[in-house]
């Protein structure tokens, strides 16, 4: 079974919390920003953001697919059933829905830069 940490961290074991919070916010960015480049099993997707946190983040199964059932009735992602493989494709309503979740995520990142100011300390 796959856990959403795979380390701890220096925040963990000092501050008392995951630092995986922060990506576990962005898991519907994540999974649409991976269908962006091709069609993905539920499992590839698992480990090309495990791979991009360089094994930080591994979202679990029983987080990613219901995102994606929930992207599926939204009309966001198609499912296409191969014997006992699914896939996942991206429609043009996911495209926009990632547009939009992608403006919102730069806004996020200008308040990111100014937590992340060194002038501080």
């Amino acid at each position: 079974m796959m856990k959403s940490s795979s380390k701890t961290s220096h925040a963990d074991t000092h501050l008392g919390f995951d630092p995986c919070t922060m990506y576990r916010g962005h898991l519907r960015l994540a999974l649409l920003r991976c269908l962006h480049g091709s069609d993905m099993h539920g499992l590839e997707m698992i480990n090309r953001i495990k791979d991009v946190t360089r094994g930080e983040w591994v979202p679990s199964p029983g987080s990613v697919y219901p995102v994606l059932q929930e992207f599926e009735s939204s009309g966001f992602v198609k499912k296409t059933n191969k014997g006992r493989m699914v896939k996942y494709s991206i429609t043009e309503k996911g495209k926009e829905a990632f547009r939009v979740l992608h403006e919102e995520a730069g806004r996020q990142m200008e308040f990111m830069d100014w937590v992340m100011k060194d002038d501080t300390f």
